[in-house]
């Protein structure tokens, strides 16, 4: 009886690598409505002991694995909203960050970079095996499993929200858009390939969308070879302008757009990819500066506007403190970070101020979140504080703040602002 047990169970375990082994032979990797297998992950941060099986996250619950490196900005502006939504639904879901990358790139990288500091979800580093099985070229890369531990979807990171996220936990068809990469495409390569860089001077290409490339934008020096470049693709136009006039990372709210309205019913961004663009510059030896000028006058050119700098007064939600005693300073624990909700209240725990209040109350879920955002508290250290489970307006919002002397308000403040008109040639 027990040699015969063991039979069956070495042939379970043969099965098992005979359909992994299938599954990482074929280019697509594991599919939408496949079950997922079960494996060790060997090298863990935020979890203990350190390693752990696949099937321990998708223990009666659903999963979401996203795939991320450390030069993908995309990758790491995500990282607080998973935060977030990993803290409000953590009874139902896990989120598990998965990179090819060490685990002394990616303790580097969080310790330096303040704005992801806090995020501690369980993340597996120095992966081979998950990016065998779910094969792609360009991140962020999420798989949704369902608490059945199948694949419901395959996506990018644009098809995270509330919404599908409840839907995966309640089992429901969540009909995304499936991700396909052009596994022959490279984030460091031109999109011309053809081209010996060691040749080359100023390279530049504009075309319409891609299907197959996530929508991702920077600019940055290559780090293989020096050279300056701006990079995108399927953006929107706002998006590349937002570029050429160096505002990219620079807290810069898209409030501060000034566009003609005969230029946003000729550019809107329509279903199917329609008015998204992909923009691939290179230069060698050149200052930003130059760099970005270059760049808005090719927009220019290509899109037949306008545009330029303005100083305007533009409204702003500004945080600010009343009083002097202070009492959000957090009093916690050191590396204590909490996030729950009790009755109608969303309680924060030692987290960095600027966190709850630009991340969650102004980040795309509210009629007045396209306002730039001011800090005026001069106070960046962590918190506790306590916010409305959900935000209705202002004095909703402040009825919360009081207790901690802090406050928001609607002002007006002086910004730069970029113009965009069509050109009076049209």
């Amino acid at each position: 009886m027990i040699f015969t047990k063991y039979k069956v169970e070495v042939r379970v375990f043969i099965i098992n690598v005979l359909l992994l082994s299938i599954a990482t032979t074929q280019s697509q990797g594991m599919l939408v409505g496949d079950r997922i297998s079960d494996f060790e992950l060997k090298q863990m941060l935020n979890y203990t002991p350190g390693k752990a099986r696949l099937t321990d996250f998708a223990n009666n619950k659903a999963l979401l694995v996203d795939f991320w490196f450390t030069a993908c900005a995309s990758c790491i502006e995500s990282f607080p909203k998973l935060d977030s939504i990993q803290k409000e639904f953590k009874d139902d879901l896990n989120i598990l960050l998965v990179t090819f990358e060490s685990k002394e790139k990616v303790l580097k990288t969080f310790s330096t970079l303040k704005r992801i500091s806090h995020v501690k979800l369980p993340s597996v580093v120095a992966d081979t095996l998950m990016h065998l099985i779910f094969p792609h070229t360009t991140a962020p890369h999420e798989i949704w499993i369902g608490k059945d531990r199948k694949i419901k979807a395959i996506t990018d990171h644009t098809s995270i929200n509330r919404d599908n996220i409840k839907l995966l936990i309640d089992g429901k068809d969540l009909k995304l858009p499936i991700k396909k990469d052009n596994m022959e495409y490279s984030l460091f390569d031109p999109l011309v390939k053809n081209m010996e860089l060691d040749r080359m001077f100023k390279y530049n290409i504009i075309s319409s969308n891609q299907p197959g490339l996530p929508a991702s934008d920077g600019m940055y020096i290559h780090p293989d070879n020096g050279f300056l470049r701006a990079q995108a693709t399927n953006v929107d136009f706002q998006s590349l302008y937002v570029m050429a006039y160096n505002q990219w990372s620079k807290g810069f709210n898209y409030g501060r757009l000034i566009i003609d309205s005969s230029v946003m019913q000729r550019l809107q961004e329509a279903e199917n990819g329609r008015n998204t663009f992909c923009y691939d510059s290179w230069w060698k030896d050149t200052s930003r500066i130059n760099a970005c000028t270059e760049m808005q006058n090719e927009l220019d050119h290509f899109f037949n506007l306008k545009s330029y700098l303005e100083i305007r007064k533009i409204p702003c939600i500004v945080l600010r403190q009343k009083g002097t005693k202070k009492r959000f300073i957090s009093t916690a624990t050191e590396g204590r970070e909490e996030a729950y909700y009790k009755k109608d209240t969303l309680c924060l725990d030692n987290v960095y101020l600027k966190y709850p209040v630009e991340t969650i109350l102004n980040y795309g879920r509210h009629a007045w979140s396209p306002f730039q955002f001011l800090d005026e508290t001069g106070y960046d250290e962590k918190v506790t504080i306590r916010l409305p489970g959900k935000f209705e307006d202002l004095k909703h919002v402040n009825y919360f703040l009081k207790d901690f002397d802090l406050e928001i308000a609607f002002e007006e403040r002086w910004f730069e602002v970029v113009v965009i008109k069509d050109n009076d040639k049209l």
